[in-house]
């Protein structure tokens, strides 16, 4: 055989090696990520409502306080670009008291506890990309804190809230309480920002934000639009529900662990924390 051909096999293998070991190191890199862990909620709706209709935002410690456990898998499409889907499950309720107050509506007590769901779809943009496990350490002179790095993104989503609960009340004399349990579910569109830090080589502690804006007035079972559920029209003229579209927040701490994907592209859950 001729020594030019034997350089064009050479060369040809040499190409399809190339493209082989690029696709398998392609393939081997751990795109998914599965978070889980815990956080608490905080509720803005009809229970608690401001006395001022143009307050957006408040929080009010053990009365529109709740907790929740999430589930997120990741996939990172391509650079800061990943895409998730979340499970989030838990508690949320607020209450109210019979004090009279300048800034918040009390009514008799009024309150509501509810069993929730969420079911969320998210892209997610990393504006503070995640350094390369090869570039850390390499350079003379690098230290840990030197190359500490808090990859950080941006999500936004489309999701649905599942819940089942009570909506509590007291006559108009105080004396007896009442309850009526409901069911909702609405639309949500959520917003939120999250950021986490390598303890191990495919482990991380993270931390998330997320604001759910829901497309519906129903979450604490009192709806301004509608007649309130109470026995006696006194209670329904005595009570002020503003027309609410109610809101919620997420803060949630939670442990993240990177895996490879298989041949058919789903995650394989053998090679968390390889």
């Amino acid at each position: 055989m001729k020594v030019n051909s034997v350089s064009r096999i050479s060369l040809i293998l040499l190409l399809v090696l190339c493209f082989t070991g690029a696709s398998a190191q392609k393939w081997n890199k751990p795109r998914y990520e599965l978070h889980t862990g815990i956080g608490l909620t905080n509720f803005m709706g009809d229970v608690c409502s401001p006395n001022d209709p143009d307050k957006m935002i408040w929080i009010l410690p053990f009365r529109t306080t709740g907790y929740l456990a999430d589930g997120i898998l990741k996939y990172n499409i391509k650079g800061r670009h990943f895409v998730s889907g979340s499970l989030n499950l838990g508690y949320m309720g607020a209450r109210e008291t019979i004090e009279k107050r300048t800034h918040y509506y009390y009514r008799d007590g009024i309150a509501f506890k509810s069993g929730f769901a969420e079911l969320g779809v998210r892209y997610e943009f990393e504006f503070i990309k995640e350094r390369e496990h090869k570039t850390v350490y390499r350079k003379l002179g690098e230290t840990k804190l030197k190359n500490f790095t808090m990859p950080s993104y941006l999500f936004a989503g489309v999701g649905g809230y599942f819940s089942y609960g009570k909506f509590f009340w007291n006559d108009p004399q105080g004396r007896e309480r009442y309850s009526k349990s409901y069911g909702s579910f609405a639309p949500v569109v959520m917003l939120g920002v999250g950021a986490k830090v390598r303890l191990q080589r495919n482990v991380y502690l993270g931390a998330e934000f997320g604001l759910r804006e829901v497309i519906g007035d129903y979450v604490d079972g009192a709806d301004g639009s509608r007649k309130s559920p109470t026995p006696s029209d006194d209670i329904n003229k005595r009570w002020k529900f503003g027309k609410w579209i109610d809101q919620y927040q997420f803060v949630a701490v939670n442990l993240a662990f990177k895996m490879r994907e298989k041949r058919n592209h789903m995650p394989n859950f053998k090679t968390i924390r390889r």
